[in-house]
């Protein structure tokens, strides 16, 4: 197959297992389905990535490079410290709703322990990230006086206190009665960033 519509077919591939994640909650398609949303054929998903598992991991990866770019976005900014770190607060609750499967699937992924996969999502995701914390958070304590936090420990603060609402939406439809619309994004985003706010400053 020549390259210009291997690119076409791996595009399409990822499109459709991004629109069948969103779709379907917790519910990985089958190849088939896969294919059929994307209209290629079956042994597509082979050629361009060498499994199922391989399309996964692309997926993946292409998410969270996408997160990561918003982070490099904020860090060119010249936003004083607490404004780059309220909108980073909200652009992660809302790349949740944007991608609504990406934290399962880097948590399948991950479980799997193949170095490979985890080196992958450290190098798209995990590294970057946290190379922008350090930054952020010595920029708050030269500008701001935020007190001295661990940048390895915040980044966990902060993803896992921004994801857990969307991981739990059962839970919060059924026991709250709630639903995540654009207002609870809303809110929940004003929320968390008020709590890593108060917790970074002195």
């Amino acid at each position: 197959m020549p390259r210009g519509n291997a690119d076409v077919t791996r595009s399409k591939l990822l499109d459709a297992t991004d629109a069948l994640l969103t779709e379907r909650p917790g519910r990985t398609p089958t190849v088939a389905e896969l294919c059929a949303r994307a209209d290629v054929n079956v042994a597509m998903v082979k050629y361009c990535f060498g499994s199922k598992s391989g399309l996964l991991d692309a997926l993946l990866e292409r998410s969270l490079e996408g997160l990561a770019a918003e982070v490099e976005g904020l860090a060119r900014s010249g936003l004083p410290p607490e404004e780059q770190l309220r909108r980073h607060v909200s652009e992660i609750v809302r790349n949740y709703v944007r991608y609504p499967y990406v934290n399962r699937l880097m948590t399948q992924r991950l479980m799997l322990a193949e170095p490979d996969g985890v080196d992958r999502i450290s190098r798209s995701f995990a590294i970057p990230v946290r190379a922008f914390y350090d930054e952020l958070l010595s920029a708050g304590r030269a500008r701001e006086g935020w007190r001295p936090i661990d940048s390895t420990l915040f980044f966990f603060s902060v993803v896992g206190v921004c994801e857990f609402l969307f991981s739990a939406r059962p839970l919060l439809e059924r026991a709250y009665g709630e639903q995540i619309d654009a207002a609870l994004v809303e809110r929940y985003s004003a929320h968390v960033a008020e709590l890593v706010l108060n917790g970074v400053r002195a």
